[in-house]
């Protein structure tokens, strides 16, 4: 490769990839940096060049401030082979709502590109296995809540820049926000749903609030306050999204034998026991934790399932379907 091509392909590199850009001054400091001896009057000739051929452009300022097009796909060597395109277009498909806008912006053209490559010929056999693949959730799917895009920027950069946000929230069945500072934690999205797990104020308990619910958010430049040893999973792990008191009970079930093949299938965990009855019906035996997540999934079987221990789960069972019965006379 001629010092011109490397210079030129250095200098494709060099230029940001948003505004405000770089002078030709400061262009020139950072090639002479890299060893390219070259004056202002061939850098700029070679930005006039390259911008016929490339989307950079200018601000019109003085001096002259260059940058790519905000669209652009830029410069990638190598281009995209069909295992990349494929995998930027399954990022579009399933996480491109977790990314802060910025992220989103310059993920766009790989975006965009990998649409391209897959629309192409040679990507039709891995178009194909995009086309033909899905992943659905197993409960009953609800259109997901509209969020606010400029709450959503403000919130993002709070946990990205581990910064304060004050926000203003309303609770659900309020009509009325209450204002306060969050100090964000994580994000989980679950059945569509977006949570943000955080300390309010000066407290240090974790709290979940739901991010369709914030009325309006502001970056502050406070630093935000992380609890020693914060650990994510953990917290997952721990029951923090099953809304448990963190008990851990040995549950007995009984099960229409058909219906408990699914159980066969994907424990309940790692301890599960499986004993058939002779009735057509299969006794399982699991440790798990005792939470709401549970007792909603109990209730989704009906009279497919019945709950012999513990003797509390069973009777709080009954109750709720002494409720339903008499809801229904």
């Amino acid at each position: 490769m001629s010092d011109t091509s490397l210079r030129l392909l250095t200098l494709l590199k060099l230029i940001p990839r948003r505004d405000p850009g770089l002078s030709v001054a400061e262009l020139q400091q950072a090639l002479d940096d890299r060893g390219f001896d070259i004056g202002r009057r061939s850098i700029e000739r070679d930005l006039v060049r390259l911008s016929s051929l490339f989307p950079i452009t200018n601000d019109e300022g003085r001096p002259l401030r260059w940058f790519w097009a905000r669209d652009a796909a830029g410069v990638s060597l190598p281009g995209h082979d069909p295992f990349s395109a494929l995998t930027w277009q399954l990022i579009e498909d399933h996480l491109k709502k977790l990314l802060p806008r910025a992220l989103r912006q310059e993920a766009e053209p790989r975006f965009r590109e990998a649409r391209e490559y897959l629309a192409a010929d040679h990507g039709r056999r891995f178009r194909r296995w995009r086309d033909r693949v899905r992943i659905l959730p197993r409960s009953l799917t609800l259109k997901p809540p509209e969020l606010n895009r400029d709450v959503m920027d403000a919130v993002y950069d709070g946990l990205l820049l581990k910064r304060q946000v004050r926000i203003r929230y309303r609770r659900r069945g309020s009509e009325r926000g209450r204002s306060f500072h969050v100090h964000p934690l994580a994000l989980v999205l679950r059945d569509g749903v977006c949570y943000l797990v955080v300390t309010v104020d000066d407290f240090s308990d974790l709290r979940q609030i739901v991010a369709h619910r914030i009325a309006s958010a502001t970056l502050t430049d406070r630093p935000a306050n992380e609890p020693a040893g914060f650990d994510l999973d953990a917290y997952i792990h721990r029951g923090g999204f099953d809304y448990s008191d963190g008990e851990c009970i040995e549950l007995v079930l009984h099960m229409d034998a058909y219906v408990a093949q699914h159980l066969a299938e994907t424990p309940l965990s790692d301890d599960q026991q499986l004993r058939e009855l002779g009735d057509d019906r299969v006794e399982i035996r699991a440790s798990v934790l005792d939470s709401m997540q549970l007792r909603w999934w109990l209730m989704a079987y009906g009279s497919n399932l019945e709950v012999i221990a513990p003797r509390g789960v069973r009777l709080a069972m009954r109750e709720e379907f002494r409720r339903l019965a008499a809801l229904y006379a």
